[in-house]
């Protein structure tokens, strides 16, 4: 009778458990020396050790698994070289040969790979072509397709990987996507398995460090602003990711993933259109916000519905969708930290302000490019001598509505001088107002004050001022944005207190009064569709009992484009009952539409 095909398979066992000299039956375990067992740390956390203990059979890495893999880390390498070589390992590994000179191949980019990752003078791409490597290997090894180099390799990683525990103790958690995919796919080895305790603690520490109970994220000394904040994230959304591909839960405490999860909703704030990161240059493949995006995608609730609007923006969001996303601003004072967006709709407007510092960092975006991206400078003098802040930036007021977001941060400047800096966001019209107050209880008479300030454009715009008149248009491929000084007659040839200047990419506003107050609005129109519309604007006469009052009280303008127009009226000194264009006011702070019936429909007010 002749013998079926499971009385074939029985035989065949035996045989091949019998030959452990060949390179089928070879396990990867036997290749590591002993010294790399011992120069393991022995400690760490109770976490760490559950999970070892929960079980040390390495999981069965598919060639398909291992190559998608390797692909996703070329894609996000920076350096030409290593793309190309990575994605020559991913097709290797794709291919899943048996023989032993594609095996031998397969072990010789592997090498490459690891002589090109010690040579590399960038730390982020050394961590990246060693867990590229380390799936490799992994495939290799647990597939018992590994030759008799594969010992030597896994020797190399672990030494690169005991470097790196040192670094993730001075708080550099780069490496940990590498150590965590070594600890976890050789987890059957003491001397991997007992690196993961180290990563662990460090993501630990740094998340709880970095980020708050109300999601904002503060990366000290970083000038990258947004940037830094998502690829942050981006690397704990990739940490996560590799945890739960490895047939593992997520390396660190559910403490720490709750705040993983409010940090990725405040990168999603951040993101471009279709879940880009946007740079001063344009936008970042999507590879780069892959890991963030999945992850988010796969949460429930309000998180999970916006991811799915980023990745695939619509061009509008009724009221009843919006309830059921993530609020548009987040404003966490603590971190002296405000997001504010227009919405999630495809041509949504971000502006981002970091106030930490004496010099506040400001970001305004539109769908895909970043229009302003520096810091929002200022300078202000009284008689020639230079005034400087006498204390940190605190919040005056922060209002935000489904019209529009109103945030104020003051600091003093001594001498019972205050300076105030205004960030005014509309919703449907995409306005964004950037305004500088220096405001006294008393102001100094006869003194002369003046204030200069500053936006640094995104590096891919230019700004070109009109012949005739003082606005300036921002534009790359197209036009993005007109800036109107506020304060400034419109005409060039009207005498002025104070120039509006356009060079090396810098938006310049210069202010100079006598009267011991001053307001310096810088108007934003960021709405493609009205560039080269007719264009007008003019300050104000303000009334307090039938009586002008000085540009020091009190300021209001009128703005048009095409046939939209608008008002804003900003109190000086203490707000009273007054009036402007026909509309009485007893606020500190009015913008508001003009019908075509001279009607002010107030958008905002702040009393």
């Amino acid at each position: 009778m002749p013998a079926t095909k499971k009385d074939k398979t029985r035989r065949k066992r035996p045989e091949t458990a019998s030959q452990p000299g060949t390179k089928s039956g070879r396990s990867a375990t036997r290749d590591v020396p002993a010294t790399d067992r011992s120069d393991a740390p022995q400690g760490g956390s109770a976490a760490a050790s559950t999970r070892a203990a929960a079980g040390s059979r390495p999981p069965r890495v598919k060639a398909r698994v291992a190559a998608e893999r390797i692909r996703e880390l070329a894609d996000v390498s920076e350096s030409l070289d290593s793309r190309r070589r990575l994605r020559r390992l991913a097709k290797l590994v794709a291919h899943g040969s048996r023989q032993v000179r594609g095996i031998a191949f397969v072990e010789g980019l592997l090498g490459e790979c690891l002589d090109e990752a010690a040579a590399s003078g960038s730390p982020r791409e050394r961590w990246l072509v060693c867990e590229a490597a380390t799936w490799g290997l992994a495939w290799l090894a647990r597939t018992r397709r590994a030759g008799g180099s594969a010992g030597g390799l896994l020797e190399r990683l672990v030494k690169v990987a005991l470097q790196a525990r040192d670094g993730m103790q001075r708080r550099d958690t780069g490496p940990a996507g590498f150590v965590v995919a070594l600890a976890r796919l050789f987890r059957d080895i003491e001397a991997c398995r007992c690196l993961e305790a180290g990563a662990s603690e460090a993501l630990v520490e740094e998340i709880g460090r970095l980020v708050s109970d109300d999601g904002a994220i503060v990366i000290g000394g970083d000038p990258a602003g947004s940037v830094a904040i998502v690829e942050r994230v981006e690397r704990w959304a990739g940490v996560r990711d590799t945890a739960l591909a490895t047939g593992g839960p997520a390396p660190w405490d559910p403490a720490t993933e709750a705040r993983c999860k409010v940090a990725a909703a405040t990168a999603l704030r951040l993101l471009g259109g279709h879940g880009r990161i946007l740079t001063g240059a344009g936008r970042l493949p999507e590879s780069f916000s892959r890991k963030l995006l999945a992850a988010s995608l796969t949460r429930k609730g309000a998180t999970g519905r916006t991811a799915s609007a980023v990745c695939r923006p619509p061009r509008a969001i009724d009221r009843q969708a919006a309830k059921r996303l993530l609020p548009r601003d987040l404003h966490a004072a603590d971190s002296a930290l405000a997001i504010i967006r227009t919405g999630w709709q495809r041509d949504a407007l971000r502006v981002f302000v970091d106030y930490r510092e004496a010099t506040p960092r400001l970001e305004i975006a539109t769908t895909d490019r970043l229009l302003v991206d520096g810091p929002w400078t200022w300078q202000a003098w009284l008689d020639g001598r230079a005034l400087e802040t006498e204390g940190p930036w605190t919040v005056s007021c922060f209002e935000s509505d489904r019209k529009a977001t109103f945030l104020e941060i003051a600091a003093p400047l001594g001498g019972g001088l205050q300076l105030e800096r205004q960030v005014v966001v509309l919703v449907r019209d995409a306005i964004v107002l950037l305004a500088d107050a220096i405001t006294a209880t008393t102001p100094p008479a006869g003194k002369t004050l003046r204030l200069e300030s500053s936006v640094v454009l995104g590096t891919a715009l230019e700004a070109e001022r009109a012949e005739e008149t003082r606005e300036a248009v921002v534009y790359d491929t197209a036009m993005r944005a007109t800036a109107l000084p506020l304060a400034l007659p419109e005409w060039n040839a009207a005498t002025a207190a104070g120039s509006f200047t356009v060079a090396d990419g810098t938006l310049a506003l210069r202010q100079e009064t006598e009267g011991g107050r001053l307001y310096a609005p810088l108007w934003l129109d960021c709405a493609p569709a009205r560039v080269g519309r007719p264009l007008t604007w003019r300050q104000l006469t303000v009334a307090d009992t039938r009586r002008n009052l000085p540009r020091h009280q009190a300021a209001a303008f009128r703005v048009q484009a095409g046939h939209d127009q608008w008002l804003l009226y900003r109190a000086l000194d203490v707000p009273r009952n007054r009036t402007v264009l026909g509309c009485n006011l007893s606020c500190e702070f009015l913008l508001g539409r003009v019908g075509s019936d001279g009607v002010v429909a107030r958008t905002l007010e702040i009393q």
